[in-house]
């Protein structure tokens, strides 16, 4: 195993990271030839106060702009390896992969986005040409499931006679086996990160300090761990498995609290509904405006934005929405854990079928990926269906989606491309209930394309797509995470750019 430097303080070395704006608060572009190795602030060290013990927090806002703006401009920029779960620290400075072959990447997300390292010729030779940068490998280390001690029966013969009785003791431990990285998740600060392992366990690892260690083995799943999802609070974590069922764990015992029963299938994505606050833009002064992204006082531990519409990823930790491979998409209280959950029906003539939903910026609408090339709309408050966006002739199923801040641009992947779609447009692709699929009725504006095709992966299944909570960057990831569909077994980085 590879390993980088042992004592890194996150919180420390990454606030300068994401700086990458003028004083006015506009984004700066900065001029290369190359597309795909537009220039990323470098890491840095953040210079400490050390009479206080007190760290600096890290403030992580979006830019207004990718609120209001009217698309993304959106750039590919590395190539790392075939991928089944993706997980990243909050800032954005470690980036792990976990992949088929049992081995978990660790990445540095600024290195590789600064553009130093190229890809070799047979890399490059099934993406596009922006796709010409590789991504810095940092460390990396073998996942391996631990099995469970064999317990064997003994005779009790505490007098020297015959035997009184019996009881049960610890049989030989078995060796433990590399395991694909079937699901993952990490601490905002990359102290420790969870691991879902082949034969139902869970491996609670350390990162930061004796990297990849694994020091607890949560048991409970008869099948592959699927799901991984840490609370908000990240005192818990809600696993779903291929045995179909659904668990919250409290990571301080690692005891089960609580198990969500309902589906029939396989668990294909867990997702807590985001806290959304309107963004309201202001023609005040310059001076004014940047005060009311981010007020600071003498006090650095004080520095907190006070616009908190600028805070797009935060989670409410009471609603949970489960899915699993058969279709089913059901929402959780889990605020009333007597209470069953609630449903969202299939829509008629769409197959039951779904790897990923996801909630809108605002968390009252969700989107489920469909079999048959189509993506469902549904209301939180009244689960109802809505509409539906169907892609393009022989795309092939939506594997993934993913909401974008502005509360209007969704990402679609299906099998031959990636889409950002605005789903404020009226077009041939929008399909209203009641409308049969077979016989889509004409749209006024049939010559409008709702949208854009994102360059880099093409005839594979996309297995995550994560957006940084700035919306500066955007990582997408190809690979089956067990299941039918081929992959291109690549690992994107994309910039990304308002457009206003």
């Amino acid at each position: 195993m590879s390993s980088d430097e042992d004592d890194l303080d996150l919180n420390d070395d990454t606030t300068s990271q994401l700086d990458n704006a003028t004083d006015d608060g506009d984004v700066m572009d900065i001029e290369d030839p190359l597309p795909s190795a537009r220039s990323s602030p470098a890491p840095q060290q953040e210079l400490m106060d050390t009479n206080t013990s007190h760290r600096q927090r890290l403030c992580l806002c979006i830019s207004p702009d990718a609120r209001i703006c009217r698309s993304y401009d959106c750039v590919a920029a590395i190539h790392p390896n075939p991928i089944y779960s993706l997980a990243a620290t909050r800032c954005y400075r470690w980036i792990f992969t976990g992949s088929d072959d049992g081995y978990v990447r660790k990445w540095d997300f600024f290195a590789s986005m600064n553009g130093k390292l190229l890809l070799t010729q047979a890399q490059r030779h099934q993406h596009v040409e922006s796709v010409s940068m590789a991504g810095v490998l940092s460390s990396w280390w073998e996942h391996e499931e631990h099995p469970e001690p064999v317990a064997k029966i003994e005779p009790v013969d505490s007098t020297g006679e015959e035997s009184a009785g019996t009881q049960a003791v610890q049989g030989p431990l078995l060796e433990p086996k590399a395991s694909p990285v079937y699901s993952m998740d990490v601490h905002a600060e990359a102290l420790w990160m969870v691991l879902g392992c082949d034969n139902g366990s869970i491996n609670l690892v350390t990162v930061r300090h004796e990297e990849g260690k694994c020091r607890n083995v949560l048991r409970h799943h008869k099948g592959p761990v699927s799901v991984l999802k840490i609370t908000p609070s990240e005192t818990g974590v809600i696993s779903g498995s291929w045995d179909r069922t659904v668990a919250e764990w409290d990571l301080h015992t690692g005891t089960i609290v609580r198990s969500y029963q309902g589906h029939n299938s396989q668990i294909a994505s867990v997702a807590f509904q985001p806290i959304y606050t309107p963004y309201v833009p202001t023609n005040t002064s310059k001076d004014t405006q940047d005060k009311s992204v981010l007020d600071t006082t003498d006090n650095p531990d004080s520095a907190q934005p006070t616009d908190p519409s600028l805070i797009w990823d935060q989670k409410n930790p009471d609603i949970l929405l489960t899915t699993s491979v058969d279709g089913q998409c059901l929402l959780w209280d889990r605020r009333e854990p007597s209470n069953d959950a609630r449903k969202l029906g299939v829509p008629e003539r769409t197959p039951p079928w779904c790897l990923s939903a996801c909630w809108s910026t605002d968390g009252t609408k969700i989107y489920a990926g469909r079999r048959n090339g189509t993506v469902d709309e549904y209301d939180y408050a009244s689960q109802k269906h809505i509409q539906t966006f169907r892609m393009p002739s022989n795309s092939g199923p939506v594997s993934y989606v993913s909401s974008m801040p502005n509360g209007k641009h969704l990402i679609c992947a299906s099998n031959d491309n990636v889409r950002l779609w605005d789903t404020s447009l009226d077009s041939a692709f929008t399909i209203r209930p009641g409308v049969e699929q077979e016989f889509v009725k004409p749209s006024k504006t049939p010559s409008v394309i709702p949208f854009i095709i994102l360059p880099g992966h093409h005839g594979g299944v996309i297995s995550h797509i994560y957006v940084d909570p700035t919306c500066q960057y955007m990582i997408t990831t190809s690979g089956n995470r067990g299941w039918e569909g081929s992959s291109t077994n690549a690992c994107l980085f994309y910039d990304i750019s308002p457009v206003v």
